[in-house]
Order: structure tokens, then sequence, then C-alpha cells
């Protein structure tokens, strides 16, 4: 097995053990929308396995449900969370980590460079998705890619205490449990993988089905600069996207109620806009940015900028058309950029910062990297040194932040 060009992140190689995406300092914006980008060893109990074929399903139309089918049954000790709240929502959350625990907690961010902690979360080592103003979910497994177990999606509402089983199978595979929920949170898709396949899940109140089958993730190196793994919902709620580049090949499917609207067989760092259904992605080893939109000609796709930037793991907020990524330049040292309003705003931020994530609209989370010297093994010269900021996009200026991560925020892209 070829070694990774790069070495992982932290923050990112937790993510892969967990199996959820976090950004370096474990960050998710969407919410409900997750990346992934795996550590060397989630490959290396896998057997290699042939170039797989996709056969996506049609995507029929269910009826409506206002929740989807989740289960009142008791989440399973060892997968359970719990949330200690102490006071009620707020208009601007973020589930984010602070100095000196690994906890998550939900807090107040009306106040970005303030946060305010509402609820502690408790019990296993599963990072959680915000995704309502009150309710997290998160996958949990007991298997491996070499030894299957039962894997679930539960979920919590942290004020009351109410939590569920969305879906419960044998997995535990590399992708396994990647998940996004619809903004109106009736329908959850989901990813299931072990030794013979990934499959794709769409679950409603009409209950679950699968919508394609890949062939296994095979042993291989990888690169954290061009892999990722993405699922997520359109803002408008009415498509959903899977970009992954581990199957055998790189892979953008786009499905509507109606079917498969759009396919990409060479795609990767895809992420939603912040309005509407416009998917934003480029090719591995590229740097021009595409856009997919629904308003545009069945299967049509155009260049999205005039600029080319090789982006890493862009983030949308959640309604004021901006989108923030990373890029690395020819010395491997970090930027983040902003890029919006077609254009009209943003470029790159001072300093050498990193996944950049919105707290909300008008605020940015980054993360500070710095030299790395003997300690950056065959990674990038520099690595996160354990400082962050947020940037005010209206004032254009930077601060100090005690936030060490971000998990989500809302409201998130689709709701409010």
């Amino acid at each position: 097995m070829l070694p990774p060009p790069f070495q992982f992140p932290v923050g990112i190689r937790l993510a892969a053990a967990i199996a959820m995406f976090a950004v370096a300092g474990c960050s998710n914006t969407a919410g409900a929308n997750t990346h992934r980008s795996p550590s060397p060893s989630a490959f290396a109990t896998q057997s290699p396995a042939e170039t797989p074929s996709e056969s996506p399903s049609a995507l029929s139309s269910p009826s409506p449900s206002p929740t989807p089918a989740i289960s009142p049954a008791v989440t399973p000790p060892w997968a359970a969370l719990n949330a200690s709240c102490s006071g009620g929502p707020a208009a601007q959350e973020a589930l984010i980590t602070l100095p000196g625990s690994t906890r998550p907690v939900l807090a107040d961010v009306t106040d970005p460079i303030h946060p305010k902690t509402i609820c502690t979360i408790s019990g296993g080592s599963w990072t959680p998705l915000l995704v309502t103003q009150g309710m997290i979910s998160w996958f949990a497994t007991q298997g491996s890619p070499g030894s299957p177990g039962l894997s679930v999606i539960a979920t919590l509402d942290m004020f009351s205490g109410t939590s569920g089983l969305a879906a419960s199978w044998t997995g535990g595979g590399f992708l396994d449990g990647l998940l996004s929920w619809s903004p109106d949170q009736s329908t959850l898709v989901y990813i299931t993988s072990d030794a013979t396949a990934v499959n794709v899940h769409l679950t409603t109140g009409a209950g679950d089905r699968v919508l394609a089958t890949y062939g296994a993730v095979p042993a291989r190196g990888l690169n954290p600069n061009e892999d990722d793994a993405f699922i997520g919902f359109s803002p408008d709620g009415a498509y959903f996207a899977f970009s992954q580049t581990f199957t055998g090949g790189d892979h953008l499917t786009v499905w509507s109620r109606s079917g498969v609207v759009f396919t990409q067989t060479n795609a990767t760092m895809a992420t939603w806009g912040s309005t509407g259904s416009k998917l934003y992605f480029r090719q591995p080893n590229a740097s021009v940015i595409y856009v997919w939109d629904s308003a545009g000609a069945s299967g049509n796709r155009s260049q999205a900028f005039g600029q080319q930037l090789a982006w890493i793991r862009p983030r949308s907020d959640a309604g004021d058309d901006y989108l923030a990524f990373t890029v690395r330049d020819s010395g491997g040292i970090p930027h983040a950029w902003l890029y919006g309003h077609g254009g009209r705003a943003g470029g790159q931020l001072p300093n050498e910062r990193s996944t950049p994530s919105f707290l909300n609209a008008a605020t940015v989370f980054l993360v500070e990297e710095g030299p790395c010297g003997s300690s950056c093994g065959i990674g990038p010269s520099t690595q996160p040194d354990g400082k962050t900021f947020t940037y005010s996009i209206a004032t254009q200026t930077e601060t100090a932040s005690t936030i060490t991560s971000v998990l989500g925020a809302w409201p998130r892209a689709g709701q409010s």
C-alpha cells in the first residue's frame, strides 16, 4: 500500500476514527451536511477491491412526512449521548468545544467573541451534529473495517431529553455512518459500509431504501488535500448530493425526488451554496471550481468563479451567499479564503489560517497553523498550533477566540 502523500492534522485523524467529519479544530459547519476525510489507518485493514460499478436507483416520491421514522427505542448504552442544559435555545447557536475539554457544548454565539454555554453533552466519544435549534444526531458503531458490528444513528432533544434511533445496521467500514438531515428533518440520508459494499440510504416516514451501491473502499494511500467524502441536502431541501473519492474512482451524484438529476465521475470537495440548490465542486488535482445549478438546464454545469482556486473542504454560511475554504500555496502554507456574492466580495484572509467554518452568517472561525519542524512527519510544513480566531466579515477584523473547535451552527442553510 502506498503511503499517503500528506499527514492529516490531528482534528481530521480524530474525525476518521469516530466516523464523522470534523475539520482541523474538528469543525463541521453544515450541521447535518457532513464531510469526512480518512486517516491512513482507516484503509490499512481493508482488503483491495476491484473498480466498482455504481447503480443509483430512482428516488420515488413517498408521501411527505413531518418526521422520519425515528424509533422511540432506547439508544444502546454504549452509543448514548446525554445533555445537561442551564438555559433555553438561542437565536444563534453553535456546537463547539472549549479549552481543557473534548466534550462538546451547545453555546449561544450571538456574540461570537464571548460564547455562552447553554448545554453540556456527555456520554460516549461520538461526534454529534447540530440538526435543529435543540436536536443533535450522531453515528455510533461497534464495528470496524475488519470486524463488522452494530452501527446506529441516534437523535437527542437536548432540552427535553427525548432520544431515539433513526437507523441501525451491521457495518463499521470506512464511510459508515456519514449522514445528513434535510432542513425540515423529514428525511435522513446516510451511508452504510462494510467489507463488501458502500450503500446510500434514504429514510423517510415511508421507510428506508437503498438508492445506490458502490464497491467496498479499497486499501490505498490518500491525499488530505484531494480526498474527501460529502453528503448533504440543498438548502431548499429539494435535492441531496453524495460525493466521494474512495470507492475505486471519484463519484458525485445528485438526487431529487424523481431520481438522479446529475452525475460527475471525477469530483471532490463538494458543498451546497447558502440558498436554493447550487452545488459547488472541483475535480481532483485541479483548481477550476464548477457549479451545478438546478435552475439551469438539466445536467448542466458551469465554471463558478473566474479565479481558479484549488479549494479544500469548502463551507457555506446560513444564507448570506458566502463560501469559506482553505487553499494551500506552492509551499504548502494554508490560507483561508472567503468568496461571496458572485465574486463581488471576499478574498484571501491574512495570516496562516486554515479550515474556516461559520459560527454565524457574519463570523468565520479560523485555525492558526505554524511550522512543525521535525514533528511534521510526511505532512505539510505547517500544522495547527492550538490558536484559533474569529473573523468578522462586516469589520474585516480578526479576534483571538476561546473556542477550540466548531462542530456545527444553527441556523444552518435552509433554516431560520
